[in-house]
């Protein structure tokens, strides 16, 4: 038996069991509600259209979709650019215009998201149990699990964001993996110097690149994914050139000298040219008129900075809130505010479905962060950094931001708030302590983990959430008493 867990103890059967479990998790029951929820009042209309569906096959039924069809190609989604559009609509085109159809590839998106966490733990750590781990939290997350099953954009810029980051991990592997000492000297029998390696062609960095413009070419936030990586790619290079000996200011200088040129090819070019080529299909349905185009970028950014979180109410003349679920970026770690996507009520039973984010990784998220920053620190461990800068350099900007926001708006941080969690949780279950031999009085390090139980207790208690808030989370009918059995917080109603 032991031997036969030994050989289940492998990166491709930790992959495969992720696999299964996200994707078995998210095409359960998917066509379930068989009615639009929340924001499928736009994704799916636009998808459908995209793919050349009747306004009868989309749904497009008030005068104003149908005049957002002819002048936007679109319906109210037009502020946003099309590629996830782009992707529902091929969902749609594969398996018809009903919800299943429609949330298909919110599902696969949500289920490849999942893989591509576990293979990045594989890249950063090589160790399958965490692989696994890394991959079976993210399955498990409520918010994103929630959004894997709802035909909306946030999932696939989740997709893309955690697609370019494998690719710059993967990208850290190569370029580490080419830059060796040089012979000692036969002379003086000086040390070898660090020969560091500067090729400006580098095959996952440009994947990278291609993985992000697709981030951008979902939404506009996706640039913040582009920040980071340029960010962490200097970073390390800096980092190379320092280790060859150089001082830290003269390693960034020759960092930017030497990398410069293809950290823009790669992370603001290569975007570029992925973006304008989503958009080739529209530019050919307005008969190939740049100025159309130009105009539509003009509209989002208008729209965009024009939003506001509150209203004028006519009859009171006081400001009040847009939308009753609206969440500013401060309160989405604390989960003050949840998004209620579906309600359906029959005298005490109710079926309901929240995006609400597992308290597991949420709530100690700050904890697990702080533990990340401090390895960060003190361990010199790139793959924390690459984990705080993650997260941080996604979130901060929303912080600055006035337009209205959601806490669905999230979606892109739980990947990184995962592996903050797994990586907490590994070095947490890896931890020894140093003991005295009372009878020579030397120290030595202690076989024992003695703090292995918390870690598993939190990978099984985050599990274990996901379980208990499932039928708030899908649409099962539950008793009103169950149901606030699971509303732990005011604002989640």
């Amino acid at each position: 038996m032991l031997t036969f867990l030994r050989r289940l103890n492998r990166p491709l059967f930790a992959i495969l069991a992720v696999a299964a479990i996200a994707g078995g998790l998210r095409f359960a029951r998917l066509s379930y509600p068989g009615e639009r929820v929340f924001d499928e009042a736009y994704y799916p209309k636009a998808g459908c259209i995209l793919i050349g569906g009747t306004n009868k096959q989309c749904g497009v039924t008030s005068w104003q979709e149908k005049t957002w069809r002819e002048q936007q190609w679109d319906v109210g989604s037009w502020v946003h650019p099309p590629l996830g559009k782009w992707m529902i609509g091929l969902g749609e085109k594969a398996f018809g215009f009903g919800p299943f159809g429609w949330r298909f590839s919110a599902a696969l998106a949500g289920t490849l998201s999942c893989i591509l966490l576990a293979a990045i733990a594989q890249v950063l750590w090589r160790k399958p149990i965490w692989t696994f781990v890394a991959g079976l939290l993210l399955a498990t997350e409520n918010l994103n699990f929630v959004m894997s099953r709802t035909a909306m954009l946030d999932i696939f810029l989740a997709f893309w964001v955690v697609l370019g980051f494998f690719f710059l991990a993967v990208d850290r592997r190569w370029i580490d993996a080419r830059t060796t000492p040089d012979e000692p000297d036969p002379v003086t029998g000086a040390p070898p110097s660090i020969r560091v390696a500067s090729p400006l062609w580098r095959p996952w960095r440009f994947a990278a690149g291609v993985a992000f413009g697709g981030a951008f070419a979902t939404k506009w936030s996706g640039f913040t994914a582009l920040l980071t990586a340029a960010a962490l790619s200097l970073m390390w290079e800096s980092v190379r050139r320092r280790r060859a000996g150089r001082p830290m200011l003269r390693a960034f200088g020759r960092a930017v000298a030497r990398e410069g040129l293809g950290l823009v090819l790669a992370f603001f070019i290569v975007p570029a040219i992925v973006y304008v080529l989503v958009y080739l299909p529209h530019v050919n349905h307005f008969d190939w008129s740049i100025a159309e185009f130009w105009h539509q970028q003009e509209g989002m950014w208008n729209y965009h900075r024009d939003l506001e979180a509150t209203s004028k109410d006519a009859e009171t003349g006081l400001y009040t809130p847009i939308h009753s679920y609206l969440s500013p970026a401060w309160q989405w770690f604390p989960m003050f505010r949840s998004v209620l996507y579906y309600a359906r009520y029959d005298g005490d039973i109710r079926e309901v479905i929240y995006a609400i984010g597992n308290p597991a990784i949420f709530w100690l998220g700050i904890f697990n962060l702080g533990f990340v920053g401090y390895a960060w620190r003190r361990m010199r461990d790139w793959s924390a950094g690459y984990i705080l800068l993650g997260l941080l350099i996604q979130y901060l900007p929303w912080l600055a931001v006035s337009r209205p926001q959601f806490f669905f708006y999230a979606t892109p941080l739980t990947p990184f708030m995962v592996l903050a969690g797994t990586y907490a949780a590994m070095n947490l279950s890896e931890a020894t302590i140093v003991l005295r031999d009372p009878a020579t009085g030397d120290l030595y390090e202690s076989t024992h983990h003695p703090y292995r139980p918390f870690a598993w207790i939190f990978v099984i208690g985050s599990v274990a959430l996901f379980s208990w808030f499932y039928p708030v989370l899908t649409g099962m009918p539950v008793t009103t008493f169950w149901f606030r059995a699971r509303m732990w917080v005011n604002g989640w109603t």
